[in-house]
């Protein structure tokens, strides 16, 4: 399975073009998972587990892999879906349990899973967000449905989510660095992530700063809010959108990428004055390169508070003084 999965540079280009690839695997229940390809570092079977003594009941071991030791998640117990059995004696009984590690705050996890399936490529147009209905279940971990060409539905699961809710950082630990810029109070954000923890995250970061928001939570739905605004300037006279200062962009979204949204951005002159930064959790040369190439502003990695505040102030300030000397 490893040899399946592309190089993050080589997945990058993929989500330039508006399309991404899915790891399909299931739990031992009737659902089909799905992980973006983009946050699996490795697939493989699983190894020899080490068991840790007083350890959150959701975390079934630790596993060596090449000298790194990596906690690995019972994804099924923490879904609520059940619990693991024995899942070294599953080995022996004939299963086929798999190990998938992602990366996630600069450390590796691995997730157990019942079995994977195989890779498949969308676009992320046919990626919606979920009825409030799967939103609930699972422990809000759904954070994206699509539909495979036999009708099943395929659950995206939101890594961030999942890892958060076992280990969570304290808002002491996020925001500690943050330097509270006195030029940011009251400037208007709009920013877009399919995470709900990304997404609190950067609103109590916001709020720390002292600054007002729009959110969206899919790259379509911030285009729509985009589109809104700018008709609204048009209306008013204006020739470009002054009700936001900046643009907070995931990577990957439904419905449309942070790529695909930037240029759509550059594309509009009632918007495309404004900062746009990338805000992603994926790395690599490429990401960053494509995030130029598209006309982003910036881009910063998921979640460093001190940053985010820093490159907000920088660009913001500097948006101010390119409008005070076109006027």
């Amino acid at each position: 399975m490893s040899t399946l999965i592309n190089e993050i540079d080589a997945r990058t280009r993929l989500a330039g073009a508006n399309q991404m690839e899915l790891l399909l695997f299931k739990l031992g229940t009737n659902e089909i998972f799905g992980i973006n390809v983009f946050k699996v570092r490795e697939v493989m079977k699983l190894p020899e587990l080490t068991q840790i003594p007083e350890a959150d009941s959701r975390i079934v071991g630790m596993a060596n892999i090449r000298g790194i030791m990596v906690p690995v998640v019972g994804l099924k117990r923490s879904l609520g879906l059940g619990t693991e059995n024995d899942v070294q004696g599953d080995i022996g009984s004939g299963a086929n349990p798999y190990l998938i590690v992602s990366e996630y705050n600069g450390s590796l996890q691995g997730f157990l899973v019942a079995g994977v399936d195989r890779i498949i490529r969308f676009s992320w147009s046919a990626i919606k967000t979920p009825p409030a209905i799967v939103r609930e279940n699972n422990k809000g971990a759904v954070t994206a449905v699509t539909m495979l060409e036999d009708g099943r539905m395929v659950l995206i699961l939101d890594v961030e989510k999942v890892l958060n809710d076992i280990c969570p950082r304290t808002d002491d630990d996020v925001f500690a660095s943050m330097t509270i810029v006195p030029e940011l109070r009251s400037k208007c954000v709009l920013f877009a992530d399919d995470s709900s923890v990304a997404r609190m995250q950067i609103r109590k970061a916001l709020d720390r700063l002292s600054m007002s928001y729009v959110i969206a939570t899919t790259g379509g739905e911030a285009w729509h809010k985009l589109q809104a605004l700018a008709d609204q300037a048009t209306a008013e006279g204006k020739e470009r959108v002054d009700q936001i200062q900046c643009i907070l962009s995931d990577i990957e979204m439904p419905e449309m990428d942070g790529f695909t949204l930037t240029k759509h951005i550059r594309a509009d002159p009632r918007l495309a004055h404004l900062p746009v930064m990338l805000h992603s959790s994926l790395t690599g040369a490429c990401n960053m390169e494509k995030g130029r190439t598209v006309g982003a502003t910036d881009y910063i990695t998921k979640f460093d508070a001190k940053m985010l505040g820093e490159k907000l102030a920088l660009h913001i300030q500097a948006g101010n003084q390119q409008v005070k000397k076109a006027a």
